[in-house]
């Protein structure tokens, strides 16, 4: 999955968020719902890098003012977490793409095969104060799924890992 973005704006502790796209190269059609406390979004993927330099996701805000924070996650090996950050969802454009840093470690090295998996989800997330990402129309990833509250869906989750 290929895309270009542009035009950004700073955000903190390894987290860039990207205010427009310039060219996505498959549709996206549906957000996966509010990210309110209680829900948790995964999607898991094979990984085609030795390392991973980033996770990018593309969020949304419903065009409005959010509070929730969002916690996201990232294991690797089934189980074992690499990283995690935390975004804070007052700080989110909407229909924005968000570009997480994942920092070297003993665990980000060797991962070209590698079952890994992005979990998203909000410790204070409330209805109508919560933003979402978007999922694509189509299965765009046969190799991995996207799961909403333990329940597997047809879609992928946008995203893209950035490795070498």
């Amino acid at each position: 999955m290929a895309l270009t973005a542009c035009g950004s704006s700073s955000g903190t502790d390894g987290i860039l968020l990207i205010d427009e796209m310039a060219q996505i190269d498959f549709d996206i059609d549906y957000p996966v719902g509010q990210i309110t406390s209680g829900v948790i979004v995964t999607q898991d993927f094979i990984s085609n890098a030795d390392t991973i330099k980033q996770v990018w996701l593309y969020g949304a805000t419903y065009m409005r003012d959010n509070t929730a924070t969002v916690e996201v996650r990232l294991y690797v090996n089934d189980d074992k977490l690499l990283t995690s950050w935390t975004i804070d969802s007052a700080q989110m454009e909407d229909n924005s793409i968000i570009k997480l840093d994942v920092p070297a470690s003993d665990l980000n090295t060797g991962l070209n095969g590698a079952h890994c998996l992005i979990e998203i989800s909000s410790p204070d997330g409330e209805p109508d104060l919560s933003p979402t990402f978007w999922m694509t129309e189509e299965n765009v990833y046969p190799d991995g799924h996207l799961s909403i509250n333990g329940y597997q869906q047809y879609n992928d989750i946008w995203f893209q890992v950035v490795g070498e």
